[in-house]
């Protein structure tokens, strides 16, 4: 082998080598922007629907989730929420940005909860002017389930997580659960192999499974309120439609 040629055969191996040393998260998988449909229950009662929808503009994503009453406990519950979130989804990243919750109450607005990233790296809590530190994985509840798919879909480790809710940020220690499982959906046709997530606050004990078949989409979520008794669980009712 001539010299050039040897030289352009090692330079080509080296580049090689560099390249499957990268660590996964390198080539990071942006979420498919999507529309998604949950069925929400409490004590083995259907309460209603949470639709929840993704959209992004390059980096720029929006996470819409709104939530109303359905069958009986539309004749119990006047009550309908939205929450819009922001994120920043880059190659690398997936960050929080800001949360607004608007309670409608027939048809007009009766509470509004703002969060807000700061400038000068904080998270304000406007309506009650409190703050705190804006961590890299500070989440709320709705985009905490994200998270973990984006984080699992590259390969990232499930570390140094928190919880922003109105009364506090809580560091959450993100637990496999034991075993593989398999979740049915709410049509009632689809079951799907689920991989269980876990973790908690003072006030929550929280389960995720996300599908591994759709890009780690969140199947199952389980919220239970440790002051209430109560656990209020989200069902996806059929896969996710990539938008």
């Amino acid at each position: 082998m001539h010299l050039p040629s040897l030289f352009r055969h090692i330079q080509l191996t080296l580049m090689a080598v560099s390249i499957l040393a990268l660590p996964d998260y390198a080539f990071a998988k942006p979420l498919p922007q999507f529309q998604a449909r949950f069925e929400v229950d409490a004590f083995g009662i259907k309460l209603g629907t949470s639709e929840q929808e993704l959209k992004c503009i390059e980096a720029h994503c929006t996470l819409t989730a709104t939530a109303k009453p359905s069958g009986l406990a539309s004749l119990f519950v006047n009550e309908q929420t939205e929450e819009i979130i922001h994120l920043q989804q880059s190659d690398t990243d997936f960050i929080w940005q800001s949360y607004q919750k608007t309670t409608f109450k027939k048809g007009n607005v009766s509470k509004t909860v703002r969060f807000i990233a700061t400038d000068d790296n904080q998270v304000h809590y406007v309506e009650k002017d409190r703050f705190w530190p804006h961590n890299p994985n500070v989440f709320d509840m709705v985009s905490i389930a994200y998270a973990l798919q984006f984080y699992l879909l590259n390969q990232k480790p499930l570390t140094g997580f928190h919880l922003q809710d109105t009364g506090s940020q809580d560091a959450v220690t993100i637990q496999a659960l034991n075993g593989k499982s398999r979740i049915d959906l709410a049509d009632m046709e689809t079951t799907v192999e689920a991989q269980g997530l876990a973790f908690e606050t003072p006030k929550a004990k929280i389960k995720i499974w996300l599908l591994p078949a759709y890009d780690y989409f969140p199947g199952r979520i389980e919220v239970y309120n440790i002051e209430k008794d109560k656990t209020i669980t989200l069902l996806l009712e059929e896969p996710p439609k990539t938008l």
